[in-house]
């Protein structure tokens, strides 16, 4: 697969920018009285962060570890996006790719979400195709697994679903949604929501494989349940309903009359079964979509129709591919004022205008940032000048370049783009720096939006794009999202800590973090048998929750040893200890606690 892309150098020739926005698709029925879901926040707003599961595979091994543990990322995400996920075709196909031994498909339907071992023989043959190898079958060595652990031969889950579930220990707070479509998976969401009957099955289906992990067995791996409490949502990436073939993947199934009425329908559907599977679970599921930036896409799709903002719980926006390598002249990929000069006008400023002006409510948009450049050969130290495109670099790749760079500010003395010249190369990039970053927080924050989303976290292995936007929504006033506030475990006062690893040796009084708490070793510890919280009796005592005094009075812990005068809370009485003690319950006659 390849990364998202919009083709906006052909879009929007001759595209209507002022005043185009997408009328609401009508419907007869009522929305749903759905109450805002809980989520995860820093200091009110999100920070939201794309993750292609292909990438811990590539050339640049860009695990979850090395993104949330050698690195401190999981400090500043709110919420996971993990791309992506893919609809079925037609059963033509699915038996085709049965006939030819694909695995995965014994019982797939068309048009329902599913996972394979198909890999796809080239764009827009699609419909049959997965990537079960990167999502639970290849198995993690222990130096790169998020806790230290090497997946097992007959371990059911593996792969980065299982990283996923492991990094849920770290950061319990973290909210993951499994992404559908993207650029080359879109192609059969037309087909698959163009019915009441399809739609529902559909949603049914993705809420089996995803939400309630009934995978498919393939090598060993799968089977029902396999992959439950990993995802606590999904992300709508269908890119695009309704839109011109210039919008389009080769081979995408569309039809411009009914697709926004039924995209509308679809994401009803969905949010109406996750809430009645959520009175079930108790649990909270998130809603998301991916928005186009271009007016025309917008309209095809209903994209600003305020009635789907009533089941989406937010929506990431296209804040890049605005110009890129496509066109013959350099220019600014990720501007945010639009220049009526160049590029028709299109800027953040317009794009987020769209949504606001058709009635959205601004708390649910979050601002797209890229964490890559488009670049230019043969090119001027100046944008919108003639220059040969030569495609895309990560920030990583062009942060570790001599780039002279320039961070260029609109007629209203704002800033508004940075790019950075190769003046020996000769080369052109647009792209985005922690200073543009934090300046389009701090623009978006102005705007009333709820967050930022990147793409894509991979290509900033040091995690300082989402460093440089958690630290802009810190230092702000509490942001229009109600939800928990992300906590840090590592700041925690008085007891800093460092991720529990499997493979690490740890003496007495070491400090790790996992599952929301801060732990202390009592005696040395190594080993996945030596899990923090796993035992009453073992190495590890609770120390305190993750931001949290460890003076403050806190829940018991069965773990902990406690000392005469401590002081816990149970079951909302507090108590204090009498003498020292451990694994005793507060409450019972003759014990060491006292009330």
């Amino acid at each position: 697969m390849i990364p998202r892309t919009s083709l906006l150098a052909t879009a929007l020739a001759g595209a209507v920018i002022v005043g185009m926005v997408a009328a609401s698709p009508a419907t007869a029925e009522p929305a749903p009285d759905t109450a805002s879901t809980p989520t995860t926040t820093v200091n009110g707003y999100r920070n939201v962060g794309y993750y292609g599961g292909w990438q811990a595979a590539g050339d640049a091994k860009a695990t979850l570890k090395k993104l949330f543990v050698d690195q401190p990322t999981g400090e500043n995400i709110t919420q996971l996006n993990y791309s992506f996920g893919n609809i079925a075709g037609s059963q033509e196909a699915l038996d085709a790719a049965r006939d030819d031994g694909a695995q995965g498909l014994d019982d797939v339907d068309p048009y329902t979400c599913f996972i394979s071992d198909v890999a796809a023989p080239a764009a827009g043959e699609t419909e049959a195709a997965g990537s079960a190898a990167d999502d639970f079958v290849r198995a993690y060595a222990a130096d790169d697994a998020v806790l230290g652990v090497a997946d097992a031969k007959k371990q059911k889950l593996a792969g980065n679903f299982n990283q996923l579930r492991e990094l849920k220990k770290l950061y319990p707070e973290l909210k993951v949604s499994i992404s559908l479509g993207g650029w080359s998976w879109s192609k059969s969401f037309s087909k698959a929501v163009a019915t009441p009957e399809s739609r529902a099955k559909l949603a049914t289906s993705c809420i089996d494989l995803y939400i309630k992990g009934n995978l498919p067995q393939i090598d060993g791996r799968g089977g029902d349940g396999a992959a439950a409490g990993i995802f606590d949502g999904f992300d709508i990436d269908w890119e695009w309903p309704g839109a011109p073939d210039w919008a389009q993947e080769v081979g995408n199934s569309v039809d411009p009359e009914n697709d926004a009425a039924n995209m509308l329908a679809f994401v009803k559907e969905l949010r109406t079964q996750l809430d009645a599977l959520s009175s079930k679970t108790g649990d909270d599921y998130e809603l998301s979509a991916f928005l186009p930036a271009s007016p025309t896409v917008i309209t095809a799709g209903g994209w600003s129709a305020p009635e789907l903002f009533q089941y989406l719980d937010y929506g990431n926006l296209q804040g890049y591919d605005l110009w890129g390598t496509w066109s013959a002249t350099t220019g600014h990929q990720a501007n945010i004022y639009g220049d009526p000069a160049q590029n028709w006008g299109l800027g953040l400023d317009t794009i987020v205008a769209s949504y606001k002006d058709a009635g959205v409510d601004p708390a649910q948009l979050n601002l797209g940032v890229p964490a890559y450049g488009q670049g230019w050969k043969d090119a001027a130290a100046e944008p919108w000048t003639p220059a040969t495109g030569i495609g895309q670099q990560s920030y990583d790749q062009l942060k570790a370049r001599n780039l002279e760079i320039h961070h260029d500010y609109a007629a209203n003395g704002h800033y508004n783009a940075t790019w950075g010249y190769d003046a020996e190369a000769k080369e052109f990039w647009s792209f985005d720096d922690t200073f543009s970053v934090a300046e389009k927080t701090k623009w978006a924050i102005r705007q009333g939006l709820g967050g930022v989303d990147f793409w894509e976290l991979s290509q900033d292995l040091d995690g300082n794009l989402s460093a440089a936007s958690a630290a802009v929504m810190r230092a702000a006033d509490s942001g229009p999202v109600a939800g928990d506030e992300l906590t840090s475990c590592t700041q925690t006062p008085q007891a800093t800590a460092q991720a529990w690893n499997a493979q690490t040796k740890y003496d007495t009084g070491d400090r790790v973090f996992f599952g929301g708490h801060v732990y202390e070793a009592l005696w040395y510890a190594k080993g996945k048998a030596q899990e923090p919280g796993a035992s009453h009796v073992g190495p590890w005592s609770t120390l305190t929750a993750c931001g949290v005094d460890p003076a403050t009075v806190q829940a018991w812990a069965a773990d902990r040893v406690y000392q005469r005068g401590d002081k816990v809370t149970y079951k909302g009485v507090t108590y204090t200890a009498q003498w020292w003690t451990r694994n005793q319950k507060p409450g019972q006659q003759w014990g060491p606690w006292q009330s």
